[in-house]
């Protein structure tokens, strides 16, 4: 089984929903997932913020050694690039099975 570690960082759920679209992609690949959003010290608070502060827990290190590949959502995009869900969830089948395939030795 591949472990895919999911970490973003939002305040407004734009990033938060491209990194749950990167986390379905990998589930669809037979992918284990761990969501973690990154902590904020943002004094405002709304109602999306306030929620996302009771659902997500922050990255940690037994996250980091649990995971096989790492997918970062910041500033609107996963991985610097991709800002829309449609291709944040081909991204993270397509980090998934990557994965797969070389922890099993097989060519890319």
């Amino acid at each position: 089984m591949i472990n895919v570690l999911v970490i973003f960082d939002s305040c407004s759920g734009t990033t938060e929903t491209l990194a749950l679209a990167a986390g379905v992609g990998a589930v669809q690949a037979r992918a284990n997932i761990r969501l973690r959003r990154l902590p904020d010290n943002s004094p405002e608070s709304n109602e999306t913020l306030a929620r996302m502060r009771r659902e997500y827990v922050p990255p940690t290190p037994a996250d980091v050694l649990w995971a096989d590949a790492v997918i970062i959502g910041m500033n609107r995009k996963v991985c610097g690039t991709i800002d829309n869900p449609a291709d944040a969830t081909a991204f993270g089948r397509r980090i998934a099975e990557q994965t797969r395939a070389i922890k099993s030795g097989m060519p890319k």
